[in-house]
This record gives C-alpha cells, sequence and structure tokens, in this order.
C-alpha cells in the first residue's frame, strides 16, 4: 500500500536525486504531548522579489486554513516523540475500516492512513538526508525506521488487502471516481508486489527477497568505486530475477513496468530501437568530428568507447564561450527560477524568512509561491551549497503533498487538516563541491559573487521541474499527488524545464554579468548551445545503449537483446544466454555487456567503458526503468518545439501546461493526457523525435 520511490537525474557526472515516500506525511509541534498533524503547519505571509515588474506587489491570501511551516525542526527530539502517537492515530483509522459501509468510506480510511504516516515519514527523511546536525539525524532515524517498520507491516496485512480487492470490484468501483479508482488499482498492485495474495509460505520467502533485495541493491551502492563491486551485482540481479519469478512474472523488468507509459518491455524495445535507428547517421557524422581530432591516423578507424567520451568532452569544453560562468551566480539562478515562475506561469516566489524554530542552515531560503490570482500554492526551499553533512547533494525532496484531507475519516479518529494540505518542497543544491563557494562577512555564502558550474545550473532548473510539479499537481487523493508518477511521464517536466536555458529571450531576464550587470548576449547563447549540442546525436545513442544494457539485465533469460534492422522499424535479435553462462568474475561479466552494447554502438565498447555502464546510482534504484529519462527528454523536446521554442515566456502556453498536464499529478492516464496536450500520436513518438 505504501511505497518509497527515489527519483533522479542523470546526465554523465551531474547526477542527482530526490526522494518521495510514497505513503503518507505527518507533522508536529513540541507541545506536551505531540500529535500527528502539526508540525508541518502555522500562519505566515509576506512579499518578496520576482522578475516581473510588480517585484513589490503584496500577495493577498485566499482559501487558505493554514500555512505550513518546518516547525518540526523546532527540537531534534520532536519527530522520535511523534512516532509512537502517529502509529496509534493510523491503528486507529484502520481499525474503522470494519465499521464503515460504503467503498469510499473505506478508500478515505486507507487513503488518510497513508496521508498520516508520511506527514512523519517525509519530513524524517528530509533531515536524514539534509540536517547538518548529526543529533537530528539519529532522532530522525530512529523515527523514520520505527515508522518504516510500522508501515511494512500494515503493507503485510491480509485483511487490508482484501479490503482494496472488495473496492477494485465491479461494485466497489461503481461507488468511486476514476481518481479514487486509479489510487485503489495502484495500491492493489503495490501489495501484490509483496506477495501478499500469495499462500503464506510463499508470501513469507517473497518477503525474505524483499529485504535481500533492498540490502543487496544499498551494498551495490555503496561499493561504487571499489574494485569490484560487480560480485553484488550479480547476487542483485538473481535475487531481482527469482523474486519476479516467484510473483508470477517473466522477468523483473515486466514486474517493473506496469503502470509506467509504455508498460512493457516490448514497446520499450521499440522505442529504443526506433530511437537508435533515427539517430544512428547523424551519430556517424559526429563521430568524424572525433576521429579528426585523434591524434594518431592509425587509431582512427577504431575509436573506442573510452576516447571517444575523453576526447568528446575536450572539444566540448573548448567550444565553450569564454566568460559564460560569470553570467551564472546562485543570486542569478534564483531569480532566474522566479523568472520562469512569473513570466511562464504567472506564479510568484515571494521569498520569506525563517521563523526561529525552522532554521537548519543559515544560507537556506523560503518562498512562498501565489497563482496569478494571489491564491497560496505552497512553501519552496532551496538548500543550494555542498554541506558533507548532506546525503542528498543534488535534488527534490517532498516535506509534503498537496491534497484535499478526507474531514469525515479524520474525525472517526478526533483529528481535523485543513481543507486544503498545501506542498512543501525541499531543493537542495551541491554548489561549491567543484569550485569553493565565496564568503560574506558575516560568514554566510555570497549568492551574488558565486558562481555556478553549467552543469549546477542544468540541475537547478532540473530539479525545479520536479518541485513545480509537487507545486501544481495538488488531488483530491494523497497518493497520487506530485511526482507520484511513473519515471517516463515525470520526469517530462524536469527535463522542459532545462530547454528554457537554451532560450535567449529568456536568459537576458536575469543571467546578468556579476560585475557590469550585462545581459548576456544572442552570441553567447548560441555559441552555449552549440557547445551542449555538438554531439547531441551519441548522446542520445549513449542513453540508448545504457537502457538497453539495463532491460537486458533485468529481462527474460536467457539474455536477449534488440537493434534496428532494415528501414520499416523492424527489430533484430541476438540471444546472449544466461548470465550463468558466462561465468563468474568482472571479466565474464565485461564480455557480457559488450554483446549487449555492440549492435546498439557507433564505437568500440571496451571492457572498461562497458563496466562504467553500471556504475550509476539507477541500476540500483530504477531497475528497468532508466528508458524512461530519454523517454521523457524525447516527449519534453516536443513540447518545447510545439507550444515554447518560438515564444519561450508565452503566458498562454505555461498556463495550457499546467491545466492540461501538470495539474493532475499523478492522478491521470499519463499516456491520454500527453497525447491529448500534443496533439500527436505517442506511438509515433521515434518519427517525431
Amino acid at each position: 500500500m505504501l511505497r518509497r520511490v527515489v527519483l533522479g537525474r542523470i546526465r554523465g557526472v551531474r547526477t542527482s536525486a530526490y526522494g518521495k515516500l510514497v505513503a503518507a506525511r505527518h507533522a508536529t509541534t513540541r507541545s506536551p504531548a505531540p500529535t500527528p498533524v502539526d508540525t508541518i503547519s502555522g500562519n505566515s505571509s509576506s512579499t518578496g522579489k520576482a522578475c516581473s515588474s510588480s517585484n513589490n506587489a503584496t500577495s493577498v491570501l485566499t482559501d487558505v486554513d493554514a500555512i505550513p511551516n518546518l516547525s518540526f525542526l523546532s527540537n531534534k527530539a520532536v519527530l522520535a516523540e511523534t512516532v509512537d502517537r502517529t502509529i496509534e492515530v493510523c491503528d486507529a483509522l484502520l481499525n474503522e475500516i470494519p465499521k464503515v459501509k460504503t467503498a469510499k468510506e473505506k478508500h478515505d480510511l486507507i487513503d488518510t492512513t497513508s496521508n498520516v504516516l508520511c506527514l512523519l515519514l517525509d519530513p524524517c527523511e528530509f533531515v536524514r538526508q539534509i540536517h547538518p546536525d548529526e543529533d537530528y539525524k539519529k532522532y530522525a532515524s530512529y523515527a523514520f525506521q520505527k515508522g518504516y517498520e510500522y508501515m511494512s507491516k500494515v503493507n503485510s496485512r491480509r485483511d487490508l488487502y482484501d479490503v482494496i480487492v472488495e473496492l477494485d470490484s465491479p461494485e466497489g468501483r461503481k461507488q468511486l471516481d476514476d481518481e479514487e479508482i486509479k489510487n485503489v488499482v495502484q495500491l492493489k498492485r503495490d501489495m501484490e508486489s509483496n506477495g501478499i495474495h500469495l499462500p503464506d509460505a510463499l508470501r513469507e520467502k517473497v518477503t525474505e527477497m524483499n529485504i535481500e533485495k533492498e540490502e543487496l541493491a544499498m551494498r551495490f551502492l555503496t561499493e561504487q568505486g571499489s574494485k569490484n563491486p560487480f560480485a553484488t551485482l550479480r547476487y542483485l540481479l538473481r535475487c531481482r530475477y527469482e523474486l519476479s519469478q516467484l510473483l508470477g512474472f517473466e522477468s523483473y523488468a515486466e514486474q517493473q513496468l506496469r503502470g509506467t507509459m509504455l508498460e512493457n518491455q516490448q514497446r520499450v524495445w521499440h522505442f529504443l530501437c526506433g530511437i537508435a535507428h533515427k539517430y544512428r547517421p547523424a551519430a556517424e557524422k559526429e563521430m568524424n568530428i572525433i576521429r579528426q581530432n585523434v591524434g594518431e591516423v592509425r587509431n582512427r578507424q577504431n575509436i573506442t568507447d573510452d576516447i571517444r567520451a575523453r576526447v568528446a568532452h575536450s572539444i566540448r569544453r573548448d567550444a565553450e564561450p569564454d566568460g559564460a560562468t560569470e553570467y551564472f551566480s546562485v543570486a542569478n539562478c534564483i531569480r532566474g527560477i522566479q523568472c520562469l515562475c512569473s513570466e511562464v506561469f504567472g506564479v510568484r516566489l515571494e521569498e520569506v524568512p525563517f521563523s526561529p524554530e525552522e532554521v537548519f542552515n543559515m544560507d537556506a531560503k523560503k518562498f512562498h509561491v501565489y497563482d496569478e490570482n494571489r491564491a497560496f500554492l505552497g512553501v519552496i526551499v532551496l538548500d543550494m551549497y555542498a554541506n558533507e553533512m548532506k546525503y542528498c547533494q543534488a535534488g527534490h525532496l517532498t516535506l509534503q503533498l498537496g491534497c484535499q484531507p478526507h474531514q469525515e475519516a479524520l474525525a472517526r479518529v478526533g483529528l481535523k487538516l485543513p481543507k486544503r494540505q498545501y506542498p512543501v518542497v525541499v531543493l537542495t543544491c551541491n554548489v561549491g563541491a567543484q569550485t569553493p563557494a565565496q564568503r560574506r562577512v558575516d560568514g554566510k555564502f555570497d549568492d551574488e559573487s558565486t558562481l555556478m558550474h553549467p552543469g549546477e545550473v542544468t540541475t537547478v532548473f532540473h530539479e525545479f521541474g520536479h518541485a513545480m510539479h509537487t507545486i501544481f499537481g495538488q488531488t483530491k487523493v494523497q497518493n497520487l499527488a506530485g511526482t507520484r508518477a511513473s519515471i517516463d511521464f515525470v520526469e517530462t517536466f524536469s527535463q522542459l524545464f532545462e530547454q528554457f536555458l537554451t532560450s535567449h529571450e529568456f536568459l537576458r531576464l536575469w543571467a546578468h554579468r556579476i560585475n557590469t550587470r550585462e545581459p548576456i548576449s544572442f552570441d553567447m547563447v548560441m555559441k552555449r548551445n552549440a557547445a551542449n549540442d555538438m554531439f547531441k546525436h551519441l548522446d542520445m545513442l549513449d542513453q540508448v545503449v545504457l537502457s538497453a544494457v539495463d532491460q537486458t539485465l533485468h529481462g527474460p533469460q536467457p539474455y536477449t537483446v534488440y537493434f534496428p534492422h532494415g528501414d520499416k522499424g523492424h527489430l533484430g535479435k541476438r540471444t546472449l544466454g544466461e548470465i550463468a553462462d558466462y561465468g563468474r568474475g568482472t571479466y565474464n561479466l565485461a564480455k557480457l555487456l559488450i554483446d549487449v552494447c555492440t549492435p546498439l554502438s557507433v564505437v568500440t565498447p571496451t571492457e572498461t567503458g562497458v563496466l562504467g555502464t553500471l556504475s550509476f546510482e539507477h541500476l540500483s534504484g530504477y531497475p528497468a526503468g532508466y528508458y524512461g529519462y530519454l523517454y521523457s527528454l524525447t516527449v519534453a523536446r516536443r513540447i518545447w518545439a510545439k507550444k515554447f521554442e518560438k515564444d519561450p515566456l508565452n503566458r498562454d502556453a505555461g498556463r495550457e501546461l499546467v491545466q492540461k498536464v501538470m495539474r493532475y499529478g499523478a492522478a491521470c492516464n499519463s499516456v491520454e493526457v500527453i497525447e491529448k496536450y500534443l496533439g500527436d500520436d505517442l506511438d509515433e513518438i521515434d518519427v517525431w523525435a
């Protein structure tokens, strides 16, 4: 019923992750008897600065019962003191289910349980990942572990599963609306992933394997950089495969792809091969540029993947216009996201001070978000600078999601929440990790003089796309709010926000040189774009190869790789054998990967290069989902080309995107919504990609 998912951004070394606990949320203050609904609440209003001419306009709050705050930070022990009371409330909510008669009442009690629990778990995750104080982390970890163990027990309750099956029946569905039905289907699928529907002996085995799977995934991540993390990877792949077999699936990929936009491996492989076929000719031409820059003529015809990566990086670096970074200070970047909000979406980000009990970092900033009618939408916290105590160095974390709490369900256990629950999100970055950040005389970081690397700027806009999806995606059902969608849908908006960084019309509003305040020139923007796009077709094929590795390793055995064959969308197929056929050891794993990569690559795969494809956290965190970045990038570029490229500051286009797509959060059929919005058939994505 309750899920934990971690999403992130993949772009070479510019990798980030943001966490979301798909269960529910919780909060508390330091009162004599902490309750599970106090932590993220309070009242505040303020004015702020933005890009538009109405910088100093005072906002009028409408339809706000309570603006959320971060009062769970008032004391290191607040979250730990709240966990027992939270569990009591959740038990009370679940105990009410047999007493109610209608399907809607039962659904609302389940969704409320999810919401109350997440009001504890999401703040705990934020403190564990971001807070600089080790004592705060310790107490939050205690509360998180206890709450997570409780969540796991709830997920294994057969009586609760039987209720969800009842809700998913034809009779149950008659009493629910579309959003509630989608939630029920998702809850049922999640519980069945834990084997809840299996006989007791098999269910216990599934539980054991799920625990083993998570432990192996974490071990694989922590072993990155060691000489041989691949022995762990073998065990992880075997565990995932055997687990999927126990649950009745052909492969782990088949299990993971349910509920995504592409739904199954056949459609994923057709997409990957379609992109590979279309981009290969241009990628070959880009390879000629690289060959011309390889020193020794005798090596030019047999460029390996490691040589290609090194030479391409050097050429790109040399093509970057001199002085470009001087336009991208931290302060300018913050103005940039404010400009994007105000000019494109009619949304204002107004900086407000932290109250004393909310402060966790003296350099963090808090913003209230208002729509064009001055209605309050939510809270965004920016934590821009690197910190050795930050485990999540760059990402988007949700403290609570925007939804409509079920008042009747809450009243049954003596609780009350505001009629609307507003989202609170934290955007954290890693500025200063590559080049030391500048300090002011008071010891704080100097936003105006600290410059950001191009990858850091892109990361900010990427993660801000997730943040605004959370802000706009306020639903009735908590479990479907914001970014709780499949990766091939949810990454669309983060990658769309990156596209605005290619527009001079947008950049000139805020990308001003730090000393002269001179706006960035059209020529410099075009040179930046040219440098970024110099090998864009090769980059796309790289993503195809990474996705193919992911699909193959999580696909059915014997392993099979597909590749373009002919000009009519046909696929070639090569059966590779089972992983055991390749023997043990790093060399044999590399041989398997070379066999996977060769049909799709325009360069000669090497052992070093292919093993490098395994050195990314998403093989651990998003099994069979890596293709989602490429798929969503393709959709994002289509949105940009059709809706924004000619007029990037078009308010009507921004309003249309929110009203037709982003406002649904995950409470929609993502394929239908995107197709209706674009007027395109997504089955033809490789045609217009």
